[in-house]
């Protein structure tokens, strides 16, 4: 994780994506992802986190401006280029699953991914880690629930790097413990400890 300098509330540098089983309990801002997180490795490009919405504004005959608002829709997405383009990687993404072949007498060891998924989405928590705007402590963005969307476009060309395109689609937690909690919860710590 890229170290946060004063000023701390103008936030830089990068952090690092991990996704688990859906639904996998946050972990403490302040401790180790644990048992149950994948890391996803360098990303290209930085990470974008996107809170989508759609808003209806509503008239009547009598008034000339709109007098009510309702949001029709709402969601968060969460966008980066993954750098490692390891099966594994590209098999979190599109819902596949690697099988590992080890080397044996006079055969090679290989890993295989076989691309089609099915109508079956899979489903993972996400956590993305970076930097407090509170001081130099951690900050982690997590999504209960969601799923890898869009087409996963991989370029081979010789004069530049091979990424994995992500986008993750959060799903609301009807579990949740509060209404306002069912796409997770955005946490930066601000002190240490009493």
């Amino acid at each position: 994780m890229t170290v946060n300098t004063t000023p701390y509330a103008l936030l830089v540098g990068t952090g690092t994506l991990y996704i688990g089983a859906a639904s996998l309990a946050a972990p403490a801002v302040n401790a180790a992802p644990g048992t149950g997180w994948t890391a996803l490795g360098e990303t290209d490009g930085g990470v974008k986190i996107n809170k989508t919405q759609n808003i209806e504004a509503f008239g009547s005959d009598q008034r000339t401006g709109k007098v009510k608002a309702v949001r029709t829709e709402e969601g968060i997405t969460i966008e980066t280029n993954l750098q490692e383009s390891t099966l594994e990687n590209l098999a979190n993404v599109i819902g596949g699953t690697v099988t590992d072949t080890a080397p044996g007498s006079g055969t090679i060891g290989i890993r295989t991914l076989k691309p089609h998924a099915g109508a079956i989405v899979t489903e993972y928590a996400l956590l993305f880690r970076g930097v407090s705007a509170y001081g130099d402590f951690p900050a982690q963005y997590y999504v209960p629930r969601g799923y890898f969307g869009d087409d996963v476009e991989m370029e081979f060309t010789k004069d530049g790097k091979t990424l994995i395109p992500v986008k993750f689609e959060a799903l609301e937690d009807l579990t949740a413990a509060t209404e306002s909690e069912r796409f997770g919860l955005f946490t930066m710590q601000d002190a240490v400890a009493a």
